[in-house]
């Protein structure tokens, strides 16, 4: 690999313990370009940190000071670009984007707000566009969800992530275990889409004007913490790619956004928007989508996007081991 011997650029990646946060940093040391990584993490121990140049141990997003400590880093570090590895970070940065020492990657404001709210979006599909949504309720009567939506039905809250509080309910029994569920609130029931086999992620990389720069569509399985275990990358889907363009007219994101669908009879449901860079980061990555790079060229270099061809094939996560030797 011939490296770019031009300007250092110094990037900061938080929640580098996260596989989102990690393989930011693997996207990006496989580039050519001359890139200074800094990462952080709420954890002092974790693998993301053995990939960074530098690592400093972060304050939650949460606390008082967090962007108080997070231009403290900017400015120590000298950073160029801060990629956000988890919401958290994220949601924390948009609240304070006009008072961050440096370039961010931030989407538009109206779409991480809106990707916040799972009933907020389809909400949004139903008033204003045409396109399909799935049928969403907030009644907790079981009879009511069953005539309204069928059994099985979904469970989920409003405001979460990663499939968490994701339940499917076969029976009153279930309902009731669920809907009760104190560790979760602002629940809501929605139709069961399709099955294992028809959920696809989509990432594209919106240009703010209402068109994206680049497109990957992945039919993916999850794991158990709601990311990505096996995907297979498709080589084009009419009906995906016809809404993917219709969300990107509307909602007109800037940089890395992610969309997640399931299909029925053809036709494509959206699950849920995240408007950042995707847990598959490093699986696109692989097949010549790389969001990070992207990110470098969009936001700092403020340079045409060189599009590679893609690569096209199917790949398996697997646990591994990450020794550090006293």
């Amino acid at each position: 690999m011939n490296l770019d011997t031009s300007k250092q650029h110094k990037i900061l990646v938080t929640g580098v313990g996260a596989i989102i946060g990690y393989g930011i940093i693997e996207s990006l040391k496989i580039t050519t370009k001359n890139i200074l990584i800094t990462g952080c993490d709420i954890y002092l121990e974790n693998y993301g940190r053995y990939l960074c140049d530098n690592f400093v141990k972060a304050v939650p997003a949460s606390a008082p000071d967090y962007i108080l400590w997070l231009n403290d880093v900017i400015n120590e570090y000298n950073i160029d670009l801060v990629i956000p590895g988890i919401e958290q970070d994220l949601f924390a940065i948009n609240s304070n984007r006009n008072n961050i020492n440096t370039t961010v990657v931030l989407n538009n404001s109206n779409i991480i707000e809106l990707a916040k709210d799972k009933l907020a979006t389809i909400q949004f599909l139903k008033e204003e566009t045409n396109l399909p949504y799935i049928k969403t309720i907030e009644d907790k009567e079981f009879e009511v969800c069953k005539e309204a939506l069928e059994v099985p039905f979904i469970v989920k809250p409003r405001f979460s992530y990663a499939s968490k509080g994701f339940n499917i309910i076969y029976n009153k029994e279930d309902f009731e275990r669920y809907s009760l569920d104190s560790s979760f609130s602002n629940l809501i029931f929605q139709k069961y889409i399709g099955n294992n086999d028809e959920e696809y992620t989509v990432s594209v990389f919106g240009d703010g004007e209402g068109n994206y720069l680049d497109c990957i569509v992945l039919r993916r399985y999850l794991s158990k913490e709601g990311a990505t275990n096996k995907a297979y990358v498709i080589k084009q889907d009419e009906s995906i790619e016809q809404y993917i363009q219709a969300l990107v007219k509307e909602l007109k994101p800037i940089g890395p956004t992610n969309f997640q669908f399931r299909k029925e009879d053809g036709v494509p449901y959206l699950l849920e928007i995240n408007p950042r860079i995707s847990s598959a980061c490093s699986i696109r990555t692989k097949f010549g989508y790389n969001d990070p790079l992207y990110c470098l060229n969009f936001f700092v270099e403020h340079s045409c996007l060189e599009i590679p061809e893609k690569k096209f094939g199917r790949v398996i996560r697997f646990i591994n081991d990450y020794v550090v030797y006293e």
